[in-house]
């Protein structure tokens, strides 16, 4: 047993974990994995977005990044452009100083890019995002079309306010499930179509508030019925009217709910520790993952093998301690580094190789604290850099608090690990006041039923039921709820999303 430096707490080492730590050569860890997992967490922002100006153009751009930020931000377009190169900003290493602070001082004077969003179409407010068209509000999403409030999925079309989920369409409120064809309030279900409020549930088709079907059809609260029977039940819901779909919605949950017994959610593993897993083999601790093997303490990675200690990756290969890593092969304490390999304690770097200590480089090699090498004084620099953090105790260890470029409460960490401000900043973290904001009343009475709302509806300013903050109908979306016979929702859509993900942690 390893005891915890920072809880005093004993924990079990991962074998996995192990496994990968020798092959990089790194330390093992000597913290519990959930204390790193919130560490690294910090260091991610999913979901804040701010309006500020370009610091390269001044030109009004949307960013993850407060307009008080201590970087350059640069948007997207500009960032990627020949107007900047990394290599100026590069500097020797001090042997006499702490290595993190010299990386610290380094990574405020780099423009940062305004949105981690790689070829949009149409879908400008959308970040940790790749080869999305027409989306809008969709956070850590790939390949999605003509959707909305999306997060953590790949493949959607059509859909609005689902989560953690893979090639489905025409959905709404769904979460955890793949393949799925219109269907309303699912969870955990697969190969299906019109589906309403069911959990579990594979290969069915017209089901209402059922759990733990495989290959029905018509079945209502898990009693087959005939199909003149379901159209008359679901008719019978008026789910196209707010005034039953709150009622109805949560009483038929609450009867799957009830039914569905499953600890786990995991599709065609082997020998895994896990939920949420399809396709994985010989993992440990690993969570909302697919196409992995012999990975540890990871979350939300894909198509990745041989790597512990991620949250965010995929397309990659022996990867250790690092945060929004995509086609990485070989590498350690790296926050958004992609298409690269051998590269550590690095930061917002691409398509490089035999990088340590960089951040905002394109395209290069060999550099340590963005200044480059030959091949030789690459490696016997690097081993010099290694020892003396071996000697200061910070070899082996994730970016302190301190450089993470966000305040706590604006990352995933607040999400999965709430904090007080006082307990936040007692711990190292930053902290950003929220703005105080004057919220509109609301002034147009909102249909009970959506297909009596009009295109006024899509003028006015509405505010949420739960929070007051101001929302938009967008005419995209009212022609979906009235495609889906839904009603036009009363909450904000980051009060949809708290929701469901309470549903998901219930």
């Amino acid at each position: 047993m390893t005891v915890c430096r920072m809880t005093k707490l004993e924990f079990e080492q991962s074998a996995g974990e192990l496994a990968v730590c020798r092959a990089l050569d790194v330390p093992e860890p000597s913290i519990l994995p959930a204390k790193r997992l919130q560490h690294r967490l910090s260091f991610r922002n999913e979901r804040t977005l701010y309006k500020r100006t370009s610091s390269l153009s001044g030109k009004p751009i949307i960013s993850i990044y407060a307009p008080e930020a201590r970087y350059p931000i640069f948007s997207p377009e500009e960032w990627w452009s020949d107007a900047w190169e990394g290599l100026d900003y590069g500097r020797d290493y001090d042997f006499r100083r702490p290595f993190f602070e010299q990386f610290a001082e380094l990574q405020r004077q780099v423009p940062r890019i305004a949105l981690f969003n790689v070829n949009p179409f149409n879908s400008d407010y959308c970040q940790q995002a790749y080869n999305n068209k027409n989306c809008y509000l969709c956070t850590v999403v790939k390949d999605c079309e003509d959707s909305m409030y999306i997060s953590h999925s790949n493949r959607v079309r059509d859909s609005f306010d689902c989560d953690y989920v893979q090639n489905v369409e025409l959905c709404y409120d769904c979460l955890d499930s793949e393949r799925l064809y219109s269907c309303i309030g699912c969870e955990n279900c697969q190969n299906s179509h019109d589906l309403h409020f069911c959990i579990d549930c594979i290969g069915c088709s017209n089901c209402i508030g059922c759990w733990g079907l495989r290959n029905q059809r018509y079945h209502v609260a898990n009693t087959k019925v005939s199909k003149e029977e379901y159209e008359r039940l679901l008719s019978s819901l008026q789910l196209n009217k707010n005034s039953s779909y709150q009622s109805k919605s949560e009483q038929l949950r609450q009867a799957a709910y009830s039914g569905s017994n499953r600890l786990v959610y995991n599709i065609n593993v082997t020998d895994c520790i896990g939920n949420h897993l399809i396709n994985a083999k010989n993992c440990e601790h690993c969570y909302d993952a697919y196409e992995i093997e012999e990975c540890a303490n990871c979350t939300w990675i894909f198509e990745s093998h041989h790597c512990a200690g991620i949250y965010g990756m995929g397309t990659s290969e022996w990867v250790y301690e690092s945060v929004g890593v995509e086609k990485l092969n070989c590498g350690a304490f790296n926050t958004f580094v992609s298409d690269s390999g051998y590269a550590y304690y690095s930061d917002l770097s691409f398509y490089c190789r035999d990088i340590f200590g960089c951040a905002g480089l394109k395209r290069k090699q060999y550099c340590i604290l963005n200044r480059q090498y030959s091949p030789d004084e690459y490696q016997t620099l690097r081993a010099a850099i290694i020892e003396h953090m071996q000697r200061t105790g910070e070899w082996g260890q994730f970016f302190p608090p301190a450089l993470s470029p966000f305040a706590y409460n604006e990352t995933v960490a607040q999400e999965r690990f709430p904090l007080t401000k006082e307990q936040a900043e007692n711990a190292g973290y930053g902290w950003r006041e929220l703005e105080m904001k004057d919220y509109q009343p609301q002034k147009l009475a909102l249909p009970d039923d959506s297909g009596e709302a009009g295109d006024e509806l899509t003028k006015a300013i509405l505010a949420c039921a739960k929070t007051k903050k101001n929302y938009r109908i967008t005419p995209q979306e009212l022609a979906f709820y009235k495609k889906m016979n839904l009603p036009v929702p009363r909450l904000c859509p980051d009060a949809r999303y708290q929701a469901r993900m309470e549903r998901r942690d219930r």
